[in-house]
């Protein structure tokens, strides 16, 4: 699976630079909802949800792999 899906990863915006939205724990993407309308015309704004929130593929999830930050972490990277 990649990890477009498996992270419900979302692009949009107009700039040439990056900005990347993190939510925390118990929520998910949209909690930027509100926020993002005011980076759309500079940055490129990527959304994604950690694997087990939102619109994740909850079937990626791996006790192993997400028992520390470590693996959020190299989600990230990832994307």
């Amino acid at each position: 699976m990649g990890v477009l899906k498996r992270n419900n990863v979302n692009v949009s915006g107009a700039g040439k630079k990056t900005i990347v939205f993190s939510h925390g724990f118990g929520c998910d993407q949209n909690m930027w909802r509100f926020v993002t309308p005011a980076f759309k015309n500079d940055y490129k704004i990527v959304l994604f949800d950690h694997v087990g929130a939102g619109k994740s593929d909850s079937t990626a999830y791996s006790k192993m792999k997400y028992e520390t930050l470590q693996g959020y972490a190299d989600d990230l990277l990832e994307i």
